[in-house]
């Protein structure tokens, strides 16, 4: 990114907000100021280092592009979806305190706070387990940027799934999102993400938990132009958990980019990551994991786990797992390896009369399927399996075996 670039960028930002109630001018107001006094990232900025950012400001952030979330399932009886541009309009104050939840936000996720014109809201009332999934689509069209943004609210003891698709190749458009989830005392959520988006994305997902609650997070990447996704977790309340699983397959000249954060911020809570991914042709991904235990977050259980297959010598992967721990009564682990296929099982096959590029392809799938099968809605999970093998080569083979 030019200097030129960010200074346009930063200078067209609104000085201040007419519209909406004066929580959500100043909530926008405080994003614009930290905007304009911090900036976009560069690749002087750590967690951006292996990422380029000239690829998507020369997308024009300024230029608005399709950012309205559709509902793509019949809504669940009792569950309440709204938009939030009416309801901001109608009534306000029903979502003041609910939007920038795990704090005040920074480079693309306070652009979205700044930009974003509407929303979706979804709402699951206390004790209410909702059975059918909801799922929310993010199609992307015509050049520009959106902002689009996705509120879930899960009252005491209520439980639902949420899953997201980001699809479309549309030239020149980028899609920034912030997407974020708070639970009650005793709520779960399973959240499905899915990008298959060819072109450019930058999102976010806050997450606060309080006691005993459940958040359970599987992120599928298909390959992208440029991709980079934060998910932060703020495990607020005694007892709560949360799983993060992730897969990611690039090919070609793809670069994604996976950043998690954990942070334990009350005693006996336990959190899981895994994360795996494939890189191929000239393909970058990066995955840079980090868990922070807290010093009042005592009985503490995280583990963090990435693996990768790396199937070219012009592929290139970047891993990071780390914890930073300040109690000293925990149970703490985390783990990458880079490296090829297990030579012992491709042994293995081959001395079974399988052919090796056969072999090879049906260990790659294996791989990555240990992951997506543990998403709970089966429709969801079979599309996966599918989406999976197309792009791997025999794919149609092997599904017929397997």
């Amino acid at each position: 990114m030019t200097d030129t670039t960010r200074q346009t960028l930063l200078r067209d930002l609104p000085k201040a907000f007419e519209a909406g109630p004066q929580w959500l001018r100043s909530l926008r107001g405080r994003a614009a100021d930290a905007l304009r006094g911090a900036g976009l990232p560069t690749h002087k900025t750590e967690a951006w280092r292996f990422t380029p950012v000239r690829p998507i400001v020369e997308a024009d952030l300024l230029r608005r592009g399709t950012d309205t979330p559709k509902l793509r399932s019949s809504l669940p009886e009792g569950v309440i979806v709204r938009s939030m541009k009416a309801v901001l309009e109608s009534e306000p104050e029903l979502l003041e305190g609910k939007l920038d939840l795990a704090g005040p936000p920074e480079h693309f996720a306070a652009l979205n706070t700044v930009l974003f014109d509407d929303g979706l809201w979804v709402d699951v009332p206390a004790g209410m387990v909702v059975q059918t999934p909801i799922e929310v689509e993010h199609t992307i069209g015509a050049e520009g940027v959106g902002y689009p943004r996705v509120l879930v609210t899960a009252g005491r003891g209520a439980e639902v799934t949420l899953i997201e698709t980001y699809t479309g190749a549309g030239v020149g458009h980028l899609t920034n999102s912030v997407v974020e989830v708070d639970l009650a005392a005793n709520a779960t959520v399973r959240h499905v993400r899915i990008h298959e988006n060819a072109r450019l994305q930058v999102g976010r997902v806050d997450v606060r938990q309080a006691a005993d609650s459940e958040y359970r997070s599987t992120v599928i990447t298909l390959g992208g132009e440029l991709l980079r996704f934060d998910v932060r977790c703020l495990l607020q309340g005694p007892g709560a958990q949360c799983q993060l699983d992730g897969v990611y397959l690039v090919d070609g000249d793809d670069h994604v980019d996976h950043h998690t954060r954990v942070e334990h911020q009350a005693p006996h809570c336990r959190s899981d990551q895994t994360y795996r991914g494939i890189a191929s042709g000239k393909g970058t991904a990066v995955f840079d994991g980090i868990v922070v235990v807290h010093r009042d977050a005592q009985k503490t259980e995280a583990h963090q786990e990435n693996r990768n297959l790396l199937l070219s010598d012009t592929a290139t992967i970047h891993t990071k797992p780390h914890l930073e721990i300040d109690a000293d009564d925990v149970i703490c682990s985390h783990g990458a390896t880079v490296g090829a296929l297990d030579d012992d099982q491709l042994f293995y096959l081959r001395t079974r009369g399988v052919p090796k590029d056969f072999a090879h392809s049906m260990l790659t799938f294996a791989f990555l399927e240990a992951i997506v099968d543990r998403i709970s809605d089966e429709p969801t999970r079979a599309r996966m399996r599918e989406a999976l093998l197309t792009r791997i080569p025999h794919g149609d083979q092997i599904g017929d075996v397997t």
